[in-house]
């Protein structure tokens, strides 16, 4: 699996450079173009950045022997997204926040997981890094995008105090992998270079394109890797779980009950998000029911 990180820390690497490089701020993505392009936003996202949770359909697969155990487990998962959206839709605030959680506790265990020896203390500091760093460059336009998902006008010095504690955030990260005796050279220096380019094109990139990189191109693919996608079975079981999910959320949220693309978005991540991190929970359970069998 390193293998398949490396080139992987390397193609993200490329990738962040070249658009570093054609990128100038407030220019190609300035926040004001966002509204124009949400649909493209939307469609990578649902498509290319779901994909990676939809492996959790290979996961389940493999899991259980019998075909009503699957069936099982890929009802409570559903259900679960769905009891998720239906909390996002009461409550939007409670389901941000919800969000943004589960977020600095996945984002540091999943893009780091190939890091035996990375402590507890500096995934955290990653996942929060990596959920808050635009704040750090374009706080008024973080909250204009935090307004808009919880229908309020939220206060600008929470903001303030998120973009100061994003940065101590850097810091503690840097520091942890500095002292970290079980982590290689290697991996120090490719890490940091992952956290250096990312911090730049946070700096340059809109907030929800930011994002949209990041999600995709870095948390994504380093998912897939993890889970390991070694057949077109494999690819099939992703295709088969995004395809419903996007155009659910097209048709359905959309096109039917006017729902604007940045709330799809993240009240779709946030559902999906509780059934991603909730399934070891389902696996281990349905497992030891079935071995009492």
């Amino acid at each position: 699996m390193l293998n398949k990180v490396r080139i992987h820390q390397f193609f993200y690497l490329i990738l962040s450079l070249f658009l570093i490089f054609v990128t100038q701020r407030n220019t190609v993505f300035n926040i004001t173009d966002v509204n124009s392009s949400l649909a493209i936003v939307f469609l990578i996202i649902m498509s290319f950045g779901v994909s990676h949770g939809a492996a959790d359909s290979i996961v389940i697969w493999k899991t259980f022997p019998k075909l009503k155990m699957k069936a099982l487990a890929f009802f409570i998962y559903l259900l679960i997204v769905f009891l998720g959206l239906i909390l996002w839709f009461q409550s939007p605030m409670l389901g941000l926040v919800l969000l943004l959680l589960m977020s600095m506790a996945h984002f540091g265990h999943s893009d780091l997981s190939y890091l035996r020896r990375a402590t507890q203390s500096i995934k955290i500091s990653w996942g929060f890094v990596m959920t808050l760093l635009p704040v750090i460059f374009f706080e008024n336009d973080v909250k204009l995008i935090f307004d808009s998902l919880v229908n309020a006008d939220l206060n600008l010095k929470v903001f303030e105090i998120l973009k100061f504690i994003t940065i101590i955030f850097i810091g503690i990260f840097l520091f942890l992998i500095y002292i970290n005796k079980g982590i290689t050279k290697k991996d120090k220096f490719l890490l940091v270079l992952e956290l250096l380019v990312t911090v730049v094109l946070a700096s340059l990139l809109s907030p929800i394109y930011w994002f949209t990189i990041y999600f995709c191109f870095l948390h994504g693919l380093r998912a897939l890797i993890n889970v390991g996608i070694k057949s077109i079975r494999d690819i099939m079981f992703l295709v088969a779980f995004t395809l419903p999910v996007t155009f659910f959320s097209y048709f359905f949220l959309f096109h039917n009950l006017q729902i604007s693309y940045l709330t799809i978005i993240f009240s779709v991540l946030m559902a999906l998000t509780i059934s991603h991190m909730l399934l070891p929970l389902i696996n281990r359970f349905l497992l030891s029911n079935f071995r009492k069998r």
